[in-house]
């Protein structure tokens, strides 16, 4: 048997204790230990039930996205979910802390389900564009019906088992020590003469059919649209539960997951996801240990510091604010406080939890709340000559130059996940280390870029810009640029982006000769943007939809003569493929340590679609050699930006693609 699985009797009862930490994942070895276990305990005269339990932190959860992309070796999930279902002596699984995808499948195979009252389970596949496949969607309908199954699968989030939907998986919750309440739920079986109960003879939850349809044409109605089809093969599954005998309804399972996991949507989310959680660790200094950060200084007044004292707070930090005058920070200090009230209102926290972590913030003069902070952020200028205790890592937070540690949030910062840590020409492991302490403290995901000041979000969002200009340069409309990008799935394109923003912003940008400011032409005949009333749209309704408007077009087309539209595909090729471009030359100068940093960047600062993992995996998936035609054939005067980087071509000329760079 494997060590990861550790096999005992206690009056009668076989636990099977699984140990593979941090969480538990069903690897291989998991589930070869777990079989062997039941055989064993099937064999075993003294053994009336079997309990299936995690050690340490959790039951046992999912194998790990990596093991997607590999055939899955023996005994596979399913088979042991089979095995676990078939058992000839009941089997109760005992779940603690987080039970979450193939390791919930697994509990929905056990006879019996006992939760402690902490725990936690769901279907987090959709997220990975993927639907349960070891008999989950086959299994979960069967005991709680469609609603609650549909509830959890398409949101893909854990749920307590003390509130619905999860609730009803389970046949007890409990409070205390968890093998003991299963000790005692086993012997309360076996007073009952309860044996085996397989969930696949389940019925349950198709009691009321017709409630049950209805159920399923519901969740249809609210995913229509949808363009991750993960989502419309979940509700097809869970309707066939009821329509289909139970092996038809996995074999169907089955079909749809090979199906998903080889999409290109579903590669795009587990590349984002895996993206995400490696980002800042990758590459994380080794021999540094990492600071504990509660108290977080912040210097200067203005809305970003007001943004980033909001955000430590709700992260449950201590925050010592600091300016020289003190109307500025009182005045910070009601918005901070405004913004928790909205909270409230809108019921994201209670009015307790709002007020205790508003007790965190300390308001005084900027050169004593330096004292006692583990971080010190520059959040506006003039603040860089305020003394501070020696040791304390000092970060610029402002739009500045950076010479050793600089963060870059992303905005707003109260709300956005992404914040940059700049590394500086004198930078530190500690500084480095400081940094990303502080982004895991304040709940965000951390990316790293080496630079003097400028950021991953900043460059790639001027290069998505000056794109979008130089396809203008070429006769395209920026209306057809900005709906090419939405059909194929961008909700922010650029020159929507630019009204909202004010033309003013973009005006000052210079262009390379033979190719033009758009935004500075707008601007000077009175297209300021969406305040003024119109810009590279018209706005008929001032909360309404921007409107493609001649008035516009007439002022560019007075410049260089519009030509044929190209196909929506072909210019969100050339975009996409412009800031693959730009990526790359990121890598090549040293900015960016991997392409998943940009993909990153991009999708959590300027919303580029998950569903694409980021610019570098959609490049990827569209083919480099189609990239870097399309580049090569773009026309555009801005020559230099739009030919091809020698790091693309050397990829394309071996066969190879941005995610072999990423390590």
């Amino acid at each position: 048997m494997s060590e990861a699985v550790f096999y005992s009797v206690q009056d009668g009862v076989a636990y099977l204790a699984v140990s593979n930490p941090p969480v538990n994942a069903l690897s291989q070895a998991m589930r070869a230990g777990l079989l062997s276990g039941l055989r064993r305990a099937e064999a075993d005269a003294e053994v009336q039930e079997v309990v299936l339990i995690g050690r340490g932190r959790s039951f046992p959860t999912g194998a790990d996205v990596g093991d997607l992309d590999r055939p899955e070796a023996a005994p596979t999930l399913a088979t042991l979910c089979d095995a676990v279902e078939a058992a000839a002596k009941p089997v109760v699984a005992a779940v603690h802390g987080l039970s979450l995808g193939g390791g919930f499948e697994l509990t929905l195979a056990a006879h019996y389900r006992v939760a402690h009252a902490a725990a936690q389970v769901g279907f987090p596949e959709a997220r990975l564009g993927l639907a349960p496949h070891d008999g989950g969607s086959q299994r979960a309908p069967r005991l709680a019906g469609a609603g609650a199954t549909l509830d959890m699968m398409l949101s893909a989030r854990p749920c307590p088992v003390r509130q619905a939907p999860a609730e009803a998986f389970f046949d007890k919750v409990v409070e205390g020590d968890l093998a003991e309440a299963a000790l005692a739920f086993c012997h309360a079986l076996r007073a009952a003469g309860q044996g085996p109960r397989p969930t696949r003879d389940v019925r349950a939850g198709f009691a009321y059919p017709a409630a049950y349809q209805a159920q399923v044409a519901e969740a249809r109605a609210r995913i229509e649209g949808l363009r991750e089809p993960a989502a419309s093969e979940i509700v097809d599954l869970v309707e066939a539960a009821m329509l289909l005998p139970f092996d038809a309804g996995r074999a169907r399972e089955a079909a749809a997951f090979e199906d998903l996991v080889a999409s290109d949507v579903s590669r795009a989310l587990r590349h984002a996801y895996v993206a995400e959680r490696t980002a800042a660790t990758r590459f994380a200094p080794q021999d540094v240990a990492a600071p504990e950060i509660r108290k977080v200084c912040v210097l200067g007044g203005g809305s970003l510091a007001i943004q980033i004292a909001s955000a430590a707070l709700q992260a449950g930090l201590r925050v010592q604010w600091g300016t020289r005058e003190a109307l500025p920070r009182e005045e910070g200090a009601a918005q901070v406080r405004s913004l928790f009230q909205h909270s409230v209102a809108r019921g994201a926290i209670g009015q307790d939890k709002a007020d205790a972590l508003l007790a965190g913030l300390t308001l005084g003069d900027s050169a004593q709340m330096t004292t006692g902070a583990d971080i010190i952020l520059h959040a506006a200028r003039g603040q860089g000559n305020v003394p501070a205790p020696e040791g304390v890592p000092r970060a610029v937070a402002m739009p500045e130059r950076v010479d050793e540690l600089g963060l870059r949030f992303a905005l707003p910062v109260y709300s956005a996940r992404l914040v940059e840590v700049v590394e500086g020409p004198g930078i530190s492991p500690a500084q480095i280390a400081a940094g990303l302490a502080l982004a895991q403290a304040m709940n965000k995901v951390a990316v790293r870029v080496v630079s003097t000041g400028d950021s991953i979000a900043g460059r790639m969002a001027a290069a998505l810009h000056r794109a979008a200009d130089g396809l203008v340069d070429i006769g395209q409309s920026p209306a057809a640029i900005d709906a090419a990008l939405r059909v194929w799935g961008w909700t922010r394109p650029p020159f929507e982006t630019r009204d909202a923003l004010g033309l003013a912003e973009f005006a000052a940008r210079p262009r390379p000769g033979g190719a033009h400011n758009w935004s500075a032409l707008l601007l000077e005949a009175g297209r300021a943007g969406r305040k003024t009333g119109g810009g590279f749209y018209a706005y008929p309704a001032a909360d309404g939809p921007p409107q493609p408007t001649p008035d516009a077009e007439a002022l560019i087309d007075a410049v260089r003569p519009r030509t044929a539209n190209r196909k929506p595909a072909d210019l969100a090729l050339l975009i996409v493929g412009a800031l693959a471009n730009e990526g790359a030359r990121m890598l090549a100068e040293g900015w960016v340590r991997r392409p998943a940093d940009v993909d990153v960047a991009m999708m959590l600062a300027h919303d580029f679609p998950r569903w694409r993992g980021g610019p570098m995996q959609a490049a990827d998936a569209a083919g480099l050699f189609s990239v870097q035609r399309a580049l090569e054939r773009a026309g555009a005067p801005d020559a230099e930006f739009w030919t091809p980087q020698p790091l693309l071509r050397e990829l394309v000329k071996n066969g190879r693609r941005f995610a072999s760079l990423n390590g």
